[in-house]
C-alpha cells in the first residue's frame, strides 16, 4: 500500500481527474483565486443558482461548484462569456458610476461611444486637450482635428474598442489646439459594456512632450497599442 501511494501527485490526479490542477495554485495563483469571487458575484447579482447558471453556459452543475472552490477554472471562452453577463447585470449601476468617475477623477477623462463619436467630458478634459467642448460633444472625432487624428482614430477603433475585443488600448496623438498651437496627446482607453449591444470607451487623457510622443511611436510600432483579454490572461 506505502508504494502503491508513494507518488502523491500522481494519486490525485487518478483520483480526481481534471477536478484537481495541480498547475494552478502554482502558476496561476492570482487566476484561480479571482475567479472563485467572480462567479459567486455573478450567481449573486443576476439571481442564478449554480444549476441556472450552469444550464446558461452549457456546463454541468459540478463544473460550477468546481470553479467556485477554486478546483479548476472556466474555459478562456465561458470566463469571457461570464465577464459579459457580470458587466450586463449590472448595466444600469455602470452608468451611474462612470459618471460619478467623470465627475471626481483626477486626470482629464471622456467618454466616446460607437462611431467614435464624443458623449461626455470631465471638466479638466478641454484645457488638457486645448479644445472647445461645445464644439465636440455629440459629434465625432473624425474631422475635428485633422487627417492625422483621423487615420489614428481609425486605427483604434479597428483594435477592437467598441467591440469588447480589447482590454485597454494607448493612442497617442498630434494635432493643433484651438489657438493653432501644436500638442501631444497620450489617451489611455478601457472599454465597458454599457447595454448588450452599446460599448462606450473612458480614455484618460494627458498632455505629453514631443519626445514622450516619439518614444512611444518607437517602442510600440505606431500610435495605437492594444491588449487583448487574451493576453492579460495568458
Amino acid at each position: 500500500m506505502t508504494d502503491r501511494f508513494r507518488d502523491r501527485e500522481h494519486w490525485k490526479a487518478d483520483a480526481y481527474g481534471n477536478v484537481w490542477r495541480p498547475d494552478l495554485p502554482m502558476n496561476r495563483p492570482a487566476e484561480a483565486r479571482r475567479w472563485p469571487n467572480l462567479i459567486k458575484q455573478l450567481r449573486r447579482r443576476a439571481g442564478l443558482s449554480q444549476v441556472a447558471l450552469a444550464e446558461e453556459l452549457g456546463v454541468r452543475q459540478a463544473s460550477v461548484s468546481r470553479w467556485e472552490n477554486g478546483h479548476d477554472l472556466p474555459s478562456l471562452q465561458l470566463r469571457r462569456r461570464m465577464r459579459t453577463m457580470l458587466q450586463t447585470s449590472n448595466a444600469s449601476c455602470l452608468k451611474q458610476q462612470l459618471q460619478i468617475r467623470m465627475t471626481y477623477a483626477p486626470s482629464p477623462m471622456s467618454i466616446v461611444g460607437p462611431g467614435a463619436r464624443f458623449l461626455d467630458f470631465s471638466r479638466s478634459f478641454a484645457a488638457e486637450t486645448g479644445t472647445i467642448i461645445e464644439r465636440l460633444k455629440g459629434h465625432r472625432i473624425y474631422g475635428q482635428f485633422g487627417e492625422t487624428v483621423d487615420v489614428t482614430t481609425e486605427k483604434w477603433e479597428k483594435s477592437g474598442i467598441f467591440s469588447g475585443d480589447v482590454a485597454f488600448t494607448l493612442t497617442v496623438l498630434t494635432f493643433e489646439d484651438a489657438a493653432g498651437q501644436s500638442i501631444h496627446l497620450k489617451n489611455f482607453d478601457t472599454p465597458h459594456l454599457i447595454d448588450d449591444d452599446e460599448i462606450v470607451t473612458i480614455c484618460e487623457t494627458r498632455r505629453i512632450e514631443k519626445t514622450a510622443y516619439d518614444e512611444h511611436i518607437l517602442t510600440y510600432g505606431g500610435p495605437v497599442f492594444s491588449l487583448s483579454y487574451e493576453d492579460l490572461e495568458s
